[in-house]
């Protein structure tokens, strides 16, 4: 599922409000579509445990459980859902995603590199801007948490609209700013957090 596009994921979620009948409330207008939205798109390639999606129920006797056990019915066993519950939350608040990156095998060489590089006070890298240019940006101060333990690195980087920091990125940099042979590896979110550090729901 982690190959799934988010495009496709979309679409997938509307086939299943639709199977489950679900009392979902409908965009107005010519074209029509059942409201949903993912609180922050998931990196092709990328698997997730904490994925967030927001629904509008019009039916007010139609419950969180009722919703929970519907959605689970007509899923596939690959995407499950686990909680339902009313927003706390704006989207627009979230700020950090938490990630961990499991590499295949670590040399005590490799391992020393990568923990050198997060003790960096600046990291200078290209990141691509929305009109498809370049520009060098100092990405250390978006990168709040860098823990390796054995063959995982936990990261907790700067999430949301305006700075959101992708592993990829940060992975890249890493491997060409220290010389860092290619080395196999998955990436898996784990939590999204507002900007006090709370689960964001």
């Amino acid at each position: 599922m982690k190959f799934v596009s988010h495009l496709d994921m979309n679409r997938f979620m509307t086939r299943l409000v639709n199977k489950g009948k679900i009392p979902v409330w409908f965009t107005e207008g010519f074209n029509q579509h059942a409201y949903f939205n993912f609180a922050v798109p998931l990196t092709l390639g990328f698997e997730g445990d904490y994925e967030i999606l927001d629904l509008r129920i019009i039916d007010p006797d139609y419950t969180n459980e009722q919703l929970l056990a519907d959605l689970n019915r007509v899923s596939i066993p690959d995407i499950e859902f686990w909680k339902v519950e009313a927003p706390v939350f704006k989207m627009k608040e979230i700020a950090f995603a938490e990630f961990q990156v499991t590499f295949e095998a670590l040399t005590e060489e490799s391992t020393a590199k990568i923990k050198a590089f997060f003790e960096r006070e600046s990291i200078i890298t290209q990141k691509t801007t929305k009109k498809g240019g370049k520009k060098d940006i100092d990405i250390a101060p978006l990168i709040k948490k860098a823990e390796l333990c054995g063959n995982t690195l936990t990261l907790i980087l700067t999430a949301g609209n305006e700075n959101n920091l992708n592993p990829t990125l940060v992975l890249k940099t890493m491997f060409e700013t220290e010389g860092l042979e290619p080395i196999y590896y998955t990436v898996k979110r784990t939590m999204i957090y507002n900007k006090e550090m709370q689960s964001f729901l």
